[in-house]
């Protein structure tokens, strides 16, 4: 936490003045003394036994940081800081992994520089990639002061720097999509699919869809996506009424495709097609047996994907095709297929703002998560002004923050919510049919 002054008041405790008197000694009588008297033994009387009390354990106590006061550039000696620590894979053994933290770093430094605030230390840690690495780089950053720690990247990462960094109630603001990593001090500043798919899901049932399926690939990813759609259409009262996923390239792809085509082909015929086109919109269809299909892909391998399903006779002027934050690409327009699908993804006037500014200042385009690393840092400087200082309680503020992606804010259990819009693959690019909110819906209120 940053060192605030703290005010330390002295108790004087009155003196009392204990008074001794002395009694007079009597004189001793003249006549014969008294025979003597006969006085018994004392009775013994034993002390009463007490109970015993049970004491509650003590709790333990959360570990002292090093007593030096901190990383302190030369130029701010003497001054109140704030210290930030980026936890980042500088060097990984994965070349993507190293040039992805190179970018997260000149976000972060682009933010301090708009933030204009010279007391916020920000210390980069390497992690190299590993677990053991960034409890080592966690380590290093709360002995050079660090109140608040921002990533790692990974998710393994994360609950090795969130171990070590909750000994002493630091807080964690990862960039991993991984939710096991989230909680207890560890917050995930990411795009998990399940908000995208959440957002999704409910714009497309107000339109009146209520069957939807799944064609992607397996694994994680996948498995995130599916989970994510099947939960979506409980919460709006829809169904996923069919799935197919698949592992590997080309052939995989065609025989998941074909499997879930025999299911819902919606070749209605052309006229049927021809006037939903001409009426300019899409309504989901009575007859179809789904009435929309994701897709989790991205680049090449969702332009390999998305003409399999109109060649099994899914139409997608009757099907909607929907996608995750992987659409967001402008290669995306090149498949006739998704012309017309739509996806969730983060305030474009906020985003083109981001990438201006930091095509500015560094000469070259950032890349998708690199605006985590920015907006953690401006959560920081927030932060830091506030006169209880970094908090969970102020970092799980409901109103949440506005940053490079838009809105967002974190929840008791470490995820993030985000204020999405919606967008439509059209022929001359990707357009905004829905847009994103500017602030939230505060529960309970």
């Amino acid at each position: 936490m940053v060192s605030r002054t703290s005010l330390r008041v002295s108790r004087l405790l009155p003196r009392g003045l204990l008074l001794s008197a002395l009694t007079a000694l009597v004189a001793a009588c003249a006549t014969p003394a008294p025979p003597p008297v006969y006085n018994p033994p004392p009775v013994y009387t034993p002390p009463p036994v007490e109970e015993p009390v049970e004491r509650p354990e003590p709790e333990p106590e959360t570990p002292q940081r090093p007593s030096h006061t901190g990383l302190t550039p030369a130029h701010l000696e003497g001054r109140e800081l704030t210290r930030a620590a980026l936890l980042l894979p500088f060097s990984s053994d994965n070349e993507g992994a190293r040039s992805e933290a190179l970018r997260l770093l000149n976000a972060a430094q682009l933010a301090l520089f708009q933030g204009g605030d010279d007391t916020i230390v920000l210390i980069p840690k390497d992690t190299g990639g590993t677990e053991s690495g960034a409890r080592s780089a966690a380590r290093a950053a709360i002995t050079d002061g660090a109140d608040i720690i921002l990533g790692p990247l990974f998710g393994t990462a994360a609950v090795a720097a969130g171990e070590v960094a909750r000994e002493y109630n630091i807080p964690v603001i990862a960039f991993s999509t991984d939710a096991e990593a989230a909680g207890n001090g560890v917050y995930l500043l990411s795009f998990p699919p399940d908000i995208e798919v959440a957002r999704l899901v409910e714009y497309v049932s107000r339109q009146g869809a209520s069957r939807f399926a799944y064609l992607g690939p397996s694994g994680r990813y996948g498995e995130a996506v599916s989970t994510a759609l099947r939960d979506a259409a409980r919460l709006n009262g829809a169904d996923v009424v069919g799935e197919e996923h698949y592992s590997g390239g080309v052939e995989a792809m065609t025989s998941a495709a074909g499997r879930l085509a025999r299911m819902g082909r919606t070749n209605l015929g052309a006229m049927e097609a021809y006037q939903r086109q001409a009426r300019g919109g899409w309504t989901p269809s009575a007859n179809a047996p789904f009435q929309a299909v994701i897709l989790p892909e991205g680049g090449i391998r969702l332009r390999t994907l998305a003409p399999l399903l109109p060649y099994h006779d899914v139409d997608p002027l009757v099907v909607k095709f929907l996608g995750t934050g992987l659409w967001n690409d402008p290669e995306t327009v090149r498949e006739p297929a998704l012309r017309g699908g739509w996806f969730a993804g983060p305030d474009p006037e906020a985003r083109a703002r981001f990438n201006s500014a930091y095509a500015d200042a560094w000469g070259d385009q950032p890349s998708r998560i690199a605006s985590h690393a920015y907006d953690a840092v401006l959560l920081t400087l927030f932060l830091a002004r506030d006169p209880d200082g970094i908090t969970r309680e102020n970092i799980e503020n409901p109103d949440g923050f506005y940053g490079a992606d838009g809105l967002f804010r974190f929840n008791a259990s470490g995820n993030v919510e985000r204020g999405l819009a919606i967008f439509e693959v059209q022929p001359s690019g990707i357009a905004t049919i829905d847009p994103a909110p500017r602030e939230f819906e505060l529960t309970g209120s």
